[in-house]
């Protein structure tokens, strides 16, 4: 991306959180797409999608780490959100190595 990212409030950074969730597989189902979208509305979505999109897995982490004490900064404030993610992961009803691995790294990260 390498450039200076734009402030995202608390929706736009929850959808891109949910958004690396789903693609630790390296797929983004229908199902994984749709529930984000129950939590986010079209434009933000795609507002965060675009520069996802953009971003390599260096600046992606960059991201969470910049904004996870902004957005998530209490450990229930955390846990909600890992618990969030992994109904992200279940969305799809595969629950897969690849995206148990990125559980465990984000709940380092954050």
């Amino acid at each position: 991306m390498n450039k200076q990212h734009p402030y995202w409030n608390f929706q736009e950074f929850t959808t891109f959180l949910l958004l690396y969730a789903a693609d630790a597989d390296f797929v983004i189902t229908t199902e994984e797409k749709d529930f984000i979208l129950q939590r986010a509305n079209m434009e933000t979505f795609q507002k965060v999608w675009d520069d996802y999109k953009e971003m390599n897995d260096y600046d992606k982490i960059q991201t969470i780490l910049t904004y996870k004490g902004t957005h998530y900064p209490t450990a229930t404030q955390k846990n909600e959100l890992i618990d969030l993610i992994k109904k992200e992961f279940y969305a799809d009803g595969d629950f897969s190595l690849l995206e148990k691995n990125l559980l465990l790294t984000l709940d380092k990260l954050m």
